[in-house]
């Protein structure tokens, strides 16, 4: 089995020639600067080369993984025995009233796109990095909006046919949507936006981007908040009655809040460090290993759970790695 699952990637790499690498670290592709090699790798620009690759991925019967920028992703030191497909479809369109995007459009580029047109609804998402596929599948937002808000419709792939999902489809919830449990590609979506002022709306962003600098200066080598903060509704009232009600913000209670009060800030395995001055965020100081950054992670999400009662999950996509 083993055999004949390499001769499919020799199969692959015949048909696609120089457009695919064999063994390609991932640490090149990866906001973390972490990650072992991928089996097969290939960027593509359109659509139709996106399409192509999935279906091949099919066709021979591997693993395949579709990403942006390499943002929210921790991939494991042994790499990844499969096919990693970068998306670099790019396009922002009006049409109409609706905002047509590609999935592999900078999420930035998408905002400022928003902002310079005089829609409201995403500039308080400034500053996250990645794409707007990676938005979507986990539903990314800040300090009160979130991709979903104005979203209509999602266009997909799923190997063999393209579908448009609607929003109530799409199931989005707090850092979740139908995508994380749903082998299909994100390929476009449909937005429409409220009216707005584009001055205002570029000082909040510009304003957002600076505060956000001071958590995440530039080149720094992490993947965001590893964690998901958690939604407090969805806790016992014993349990709620262990956490400050200060620190409940936007109904969520701070993953960073929880791991500071088992002593994770400043914490350190090899070249893989929890920041002084936050708690859910774990940073490469150079030569970092994924099994250090999982670890220590982990050790302090038990920690967590030891003492609170709750139970953190990875905001952060893992690959590679057995899943928890």
């Amino acid at each position: 089995m083993k055999n004949s699952k390499i001769d499919n990637f020799l199969k692959v790499k015949k048909e696609l020639g120089n457009k695919v690498i064999l063994n390609e670290p991932m640490a090149f592709h990866t906001t973390l600067d972490i990650g072992g090699p991928a089996r097969l790798l290939s960027e593509v620009n359109e659509d139709e080369e996106l399409i192509k690759l999935v279906k091949l991925a099919f066709k021979y019967k591997i693993p395949y993984i579709v990403i942006g920028e390499g943002s929210d992703l921790l991939v494991s030191d042994l790499g990844f025995m499969g096919f990693v497909i970068i998306n670099k479809v790019d396009d922002v369109r009006i049409n109409g009233s609706k905002i047509m995007v590609k999935s592999g459009t900078n999420l930035q580029k998408f905002i400022n796109f928003t902002i310079g047109k005089g829609y409201s609804g995403i500039e308080k998402m400034s500053g996250i990095p990645g794409t707007v596929g990676g938005a979507i599948y986990g539903n990314a937002g800040a300090y009160g909006q979130t991709i979903s808000d104005h979203i209509l419709k999602v266009k997909t792939f799923n190997g063999k046919i393209i579908k448009w999902y609607t929003k109530t489809d799409c199931k989005f919830s707090y850092r979740d949507s139908i995508f994380k449990k749903k082998n299909e590609t994100i390929l476009e979506a449909e937005f429409e936006f409220e009216k707005g002022v584009s001055e205002f709306m570029k000082k909040v962003s510009l304003d957002i981007i600076a505060m956000r600098s001071q958590k995440y200066p530039p080149g720094i080598k992490c993947p965001g908040s590893f964690f998901k903060n958690i939604i407090a509704d969805e806790l016992s009232a014993s349990v709620l009655n262990k956490i400050a009600k200060e620190k409940i913000v936007y109904g969520k209670i701070p993953a960073g809040y929880l791991m500071q009060e088992v002593g994770a800030r400043g914490q350190q395995r090899g070249s893989v460090k929890i920041a002084d001055y936050h708690g859910n965020l774990i940073v490469n100081l150079g030569n970092g290993k994924a099994d250090d950054f999982y670890s220590l992670a982990y050790e302090y999400a038990n920690k967590v759970e030891k003492k609170f009662g709750i139970k953190l999950e990875p905001e952060v996509q893992l690959l590679g790695f057995e899943k928890l």
